[in-house]
């Protein structure tokens, strides 16, 4: 297998997640506010789900966070939620796990996707799939076990769900994508599914080529796990990113508003805006000096892991110290 670390100078794009979405929307966030209409934003930013963490209970790395703190790194953890329940967001587990961080003092944006097969030892429960900490305990439980593995001091999430998805590519008039034909069966085999949770009739598409796709026609198609591999759905959901970013960036100001109006609405978070006021302002107003400079690898990389079946259960089992210096390399540059 290829490793899939990428250090070069392009914005390369392999973060297994539909998450990155939530990146984009905290930076539309920003970017209002900067556009001298806070208080028009900031009444929409209070309606934002906001569920605290226990900060003191985060295994946090101290000697990360002092390291964070010197170079004004913010980092934020991004979960994406398979929940099936539409009215309840923890009735699944964290299908996505991706670490963000901001370095303004050598301009990096860097996005670090976990698998969530990656063996882990989760407090209280033993060694276990990562994602199965969000089903044992939440963000909460989540977070730590991310720290407490990996040495980190990751405090902050933002998290989604299969439904906040579906409502973020409506509420765009859905999105331009090339579908081939065998993937349009494997979208109307997630569809069945998708629509009887909704409480929905069953509406099979019947086109591929380039179409447009609603908000249950895209999550299908990001579900898809049966054409290509693991690696090529991957590759789905940079398709589905690029589709919302592309679309978003020619709506006027009162259509992009309209947007941040529904996509406020789906995401959980206990994100402090003003925390990260600075940094991604700096973000908007550097963007000749990041664009070069934007990392997404997955983390545990290929050269820190190997899939392996235990007791007939597929793990990515991992080597901690190597997966703790990919990590010390890529957020802190150690």
């Amino acid at each position: 297998m290829k490793n899939n670390i990428s250090k070069n100078g392009n914005i390369v794009i392999i973060v297994g997640s539909v998450l990155f979405i939530v990146l984009v929307i905290l930076i539309i966030i920003i970017a209002v506010l900067f556009f001298n209409i806070y208080k028009f934003t900031k009444d929409r930013v209070d309606n934002v789900q906001h569920v605290e963490v226990n900060k003191e209970d985060l295994d946090v790395a101290e000697e990360k966070e002092e390291i964070s703190q010197i170079k004004q790194i913010k980092t934020i953890a991004l979960f994406g939620s398979d929940s099936r329940n539409v009215d309840d967001i923890y009735a699944g587990r964290s299908d996505s796990i991706i670490i963000a961080s901001i370095n303004p003092t050598n301009y990096s944006l860097k996005l670090l996707s976990i698998p969530r097969d990656t063996y882990v030892n989760i407090e209280g429960h033993g060694m276990d799939k990562i994602n199965h900490a969000y089903a044992f305990g939440q963000e909460q439980l989540l977070i730590k076990t991310i720290n407490s593995n990996f040495g980190l001091d990751i405090t902050d999430y933002i998290t989604i769900d299969f439904w906040g998805l579906i409502d973020v590519i409506d509420s765009i008039g859905g999105i331009e994508l090339e579908i081939t034909e065998e993937e349009l069966e494997v979208i109307n085999h997630y569809l069945k599914e998708i629509y009887e949770l909704e409480g929905k009739e069953f509406v099979e598409m019947t086109e591929y080529g380039n179409v447009v796709l609603n908000g249950e026609q895209a999550l299908a198609h990001s579900r898809d796990r049966y054409v290509g591999d693991e690696f090529t759905r991957e590759s789905r959901h940079r398709d589905v990113l690029s589709a919302v970013l592309k679309k978003v960036a020619t709506f006027t100001t009162k259509e992009k508003i309209a947007f941040l109006d529904e996509a406020l609405k789906t995401v959980r978070t206990n994100v402090s805006v003003g925390t990260y006021l600075p940094s991604i302002t700096g973000l908007l107003l550097n963007l000749d000096k990041y664009k070069d400079n934007i990392i997404s690898a997955q983390v545990p990389s290929m050269n820190a892991g190997y899939p392996a079946r235990i007791n007939e259960i597929y793990y990515y089992v991992v080597d901690f110290d190597k997966v703790k210096a990919e990590f010390e390399e890529y957020l802190y540059e150690k």
